[in-house]
């Protein structure tokens, strides 16, 4: 019959200590247990005698097996300060996790179904983002997905810091729907501690004549719909968020109407139509939405087609090349079109105060002078002013 265990109590300096032999121990080394009082001390010897009566009775049904897992765990546990129970608590609560959790595609199609409310161009961004989680976690339960795979796919899937902090506020608004007690099924601080896309300042990118006529030859060529608000935006300046909320009534031929509404400043503009618009718009008329369905896809599309190192699956399925751009590609300029369009006019003599109030510019003179001001030659704005459609030319071909 095997000796009980001791478990020695003895005094060290100020405190009692409380040995503990190594077969009692989920590390497998021996351990000395501290406390200020001889009677605390006899408590926990107390308390380890019993534990080691249970064991003792228990340890019969471990198998030999069993004990050299539990032994090579330990050691591999030991240089991190884990023990066994604490390892095993800890994988538990993954698989309690993963256990209350759903696939990727349930966790979509209910989001989907209860943003459904909200507006177009926001139905629009769910079902993008959607797509594209589909794609790279199809049959992973949501609980499983972890923020460095998130960062990889945001980093492979979108072009531009404006792009990616806006889709990493709706993954983070995503996560955190999913996580609520009534479904719990994620984490929602998972974007706690995560890289977050920084939208770069500093001096403006703009697109020259051979980029301008590249972008605008790639969409009549492959998305002819995308053409009129390409247009709008280069000759124009206008947000992207103002040419989705014109109707065909607030363009005629002296001009476009943006209203209060509408705009960013919230203050009503006019800005007049200028030769080269009015040019695009007869050879591809405006339609009830200048923003075509599926936009933020045939927009990447287009300026992948037009040479810009920008990922689009559309470009890959329309069988116009791989999804992935050349390295070589140059990155697209953030609001390039915007800034262009403005560059453009300063070059071309527009005065500055009526540059300002047609742009809806909320920065004023100044603003303005810093940015544009010989930001494009003379000559390239000149080449820019003078794209025309593809029909237009061949017509005055045929003329001539």
């Amino acid at each position: 019959m095997a000796r009980p265990a001791k478990f020695t109590v003895t005094k060290k300096n100020n405190s009692w200590q409380v040995n503990v032999p190594a077969k009692f121990t989920l590390t497998g080394v021996r351990e000395r247990h501290f406390f200020k009082t001889k009677e605390q001390a006899l408590a926990e010897q107390k308390q380890l005698r019993n534990n080691s009566k249970v064991f003792g009775e228990s340890s019969s049904g471990i198998s030999p097996s069993l004990a050299e897992q539990a032994t090579k765990a330990a050691e591999l546990l030991a240089p991190y300060g884990i023990t066994i129970l604490e390892a095993a608590s800890r994988i538990a609560a993954i698989e309690r996790e993963l256990a209350a959790s759903v696939t990727i595609e349930k966790a979509l199609d209910d989001f989907t179904a209860a943003k459904s409310g909200l507006s177009k161009k926001q139905n629009e961004a769910i079902r993008h983002l959607a797509n594209h989680l589909r794609e790279d976690f199809a049959g992973r339960q949501l609980a499983s997905i972890t923020a460095p795979e998130i960062e990889a796919h945001l980093a492979a899937k979108t072009s531009g810091a404006s792009a990616l902090k806006s889709k990493m506020r709706l993954l983070v608004t995503l996560w955190r729907w999913c996580a609520v007690p009534s479904r719990g099924w994620c984490n929602g601080e998972l974007f706690k501690h995560s890289e977050r896309p920084v939208v770069v300042t500093g001096e403006i990118g703009v697109l020259n004549a051979t980029e301008a006529k590249a972008l605008l030859t790639a969409a009549e060529e492959h998305f002819p719909d995308m053409v009129p608000c390409i247009a709008v935006a280069l000759f124009t300046g206008m947000r992207q968020a103002e040419i989705e909320r014109l109707t065909p009534g607030d363009v005629t031929s002296d001009g476009i109407t943006v209203p209060s509404t509408s705009a960013k400043t919230k203050k009503r503009r006019f800005i007049q139509m200028t030769e080269p618009l009015a040019a695009w718009l007869k050879c591809y008329p405006v339609t009830e939405d200048f923003i075509p369905n599926n936009f933020e896809r045939k927009d990447k599309a287009v300026r992948r087609a037009a040479g810009w190192r920008v990922w689009s699956d559309l470009f890959e399925n329309r069988g116009l090349g791989h999804a992935d751009p050349p390295e070589s590609a140059p990155q697209w300029p953030q609001n390039a079109i915007r800034h262009t369009a403005a560059s453009m006019h300063v070059a071309l003599g527009k005065p500055i105060e009526m540059l300002v109030f047609e742009h809806g510019h909320a920065g004023g003179l100044q603003m303005l002078r810093e940015h544009y001001v010989g930001k494009l030659l003379k000559a390239e704005a000149i080449k820019i002013w003078a794209l025309r459609p593809e029909a237009e030319i061949q017509s005055g071909k045929q003329s001539a």
